[in-house]
């Protein structure tokens, strides 16, 4: 998902030292774990974005974007990509509801904030982290941080952590109306996108792939294939939006993603064109469930970049789908200029026992502004779901925080979750990874 991975790692450890465990291809892996959050993830600055690609001259013109916020540039409109092997069974977002109970249910498009990987990347690094070792003491919380090409936080403060407890979250109670009643503690949340294989049911968005040129979307000899529709299977493009058919297992190195069903305004740039244009989830305040499972594959470890056995789940500033994801000239995203991507769960290297680590890696300019090499990632990893199921939370806040956490097999994407459910079970032995600013 990335095109480089330049680091810094730090994990907040109550009373105990948490040591690197071992190195495999240059990168460091250290504990498995339950949940990881990342602070200090906003940042201001500006990027560059093409508003218009002719196809016919292969000529490229670009907008400036300014962005600010303590989740910026991820308050803009993400989506969510996917490789393979891979298999989704379900998928739901989630975004606060205040209207009262008895309210007409508001739209996904009313209600969220308005603003304003084929795995061949640029510069592709993952292998290549040399990572160093920093200690300090800070009113008796260690803290640790391991960063490589990436500079290290200009001073030490105490953070606080929203570590998010793995836990179930039921069905809500109904209602005399027959819907879902509201849960009674806390904000709530409204699910707002949803994806259940077996019962073939989508709600309020649109599976998509890079296959351009086949059924919808566009292809050039300039910029190959744009963003299409993606057939129910998965492995071609279609027309019109189709819902991803039950039990798809993608295969190494085939990819997808989700975006909202809404279309675009026509102020909106999509090289695919305005009828294959769709809106990402926007908004300072998201939250996003997956459940999938990540079967083994063959692998070829003479090919780093061939991403056999290399499943993962990433997220995207919108940008970057409508334009290219994979330009071959790097200017033609805007995630060169830093426009963001989270890599949620990702394995990066093919073969035992680095192939059963999913581990995580924030890319936007915080702490390399201008650029999109800044960021941070994580040694500490989840153990990839290669026979079972694995169900995991991804929350986006206002509070400049970004946390991961898997959750129990039995969360059945109710309509409703509160805020108490997200915040759940701080813990002062969460692992904590600030970006440097």
């Amino acid at each position: 998902m990335v095109f480089s991975k330049a680091v810094l790692v730090g994990a907040v450890l109550m009373g105990s030292l948490s040591e690197a465990k071992q190195q495999i291809n240059n990168v460091w892996y250290c504990d498995p774990v339950t949940q990881m959050q990342y602070t200090n993830v906003g940042c201001s600055g500006t990027y560059n974005t093409p508003s218009s690609m002719d196809s016919t001259g292969c000529s490229v013109d670009f907008t400036s974007v300014a962005y600010s916020g303590p989740l910026a540039p991820l308050n803009d409109e993400i989506t969510f990509h996917l490789r393979g092997p891979i298999k989704l069974y379900n998928f739901a977002a989630y975004y606060i509801d205040d209207s009262p109970d008895d309210a007409t249910p508001s739209t996904y498009a009313a209600k969220r904030d308005e603003p304003h990987k084929k795995h061949r990347r640029f510069e592709h690094e993952h292998h290549k982290r040399n990572l160093k070792v920093k200690t300090e003491v800070v009113e008796q919380v260690v803290t640790i941080t391991r960063y490589a090409d990436a500079p290290a936080p200009s001073s030490t403060t105490t953070t606080s952590s929203v570590y998010v407890a793995p836990a179930v979250v039921a069905n809500a109670e109904k209602g005399h109306s027959g819907k879902p009643a509201k849960p009674a503690n806390g904000d709530v949340w409204k699910r707002t996108g949803y994806y259940d294989s077996a019962s073939q049911k989508s709600e309020g968005i649109t599976f998509m792939n890079n296959k351009g040129g086949a059924g919808s979307g566009t292809w050039s000899t300039c910029f190959g294939n744009s963003i299409s529709f993606m057939s129910a299977d998965g492995q071609s493009g279609c027309a019109t939006p189709q819902i991803l058919a039950d039990n798809v297992l993608f295969g190494v190195n085939q990819e997808f993603s989700i975006w909202t069903n809404q279309s675009c305004d026509a102020s909106t740039f999509s090289l695919g064109g305005s009828s294959v244009c769709r809106r990402g989830f926007s908004g300072n305040n998201k939250v996003f469930v997956f459940k999938f499972t990540m079967p083994s594959a063959h692998t070829d470890d003479s090919n780093i970049y061939g991403n056999s056995n290399m499943p993962a789940v990433w997220s995207l500033n919108s940008l970057i789908g409508r334009s290219l994801q994979y330009p071959s000239n790097p200017s033609w995203s805007c995630w060169n200029g830093g426009c963001g991507e989270f890599d949620i769960w990702e394995v990066l290297y093919p073969t035992a026992p680095a192939c059963e680590y999913m581990t995580s890696t924030l890319h936007s300019a915080q702490g390399n502004p201008g650029t999109g090499k800044g960021g941070g990632g994580t040694c500490d990893y989840f153990e990839r779901p290669t026979t079972g199921t694995f169900t995991g939370m991804v929350s986006y806040l206002a509070d400049g925080t970004i946390t991961i956490k898997k959750l129990d097999d039995s969360f059945d994407f109710p309509e409703y979750i509160t805020t108490n459910d997200i915040k759940s079970g701080i813990s002062g032995s969460t692992p904590n990874f600030k970006v440097a600013s």
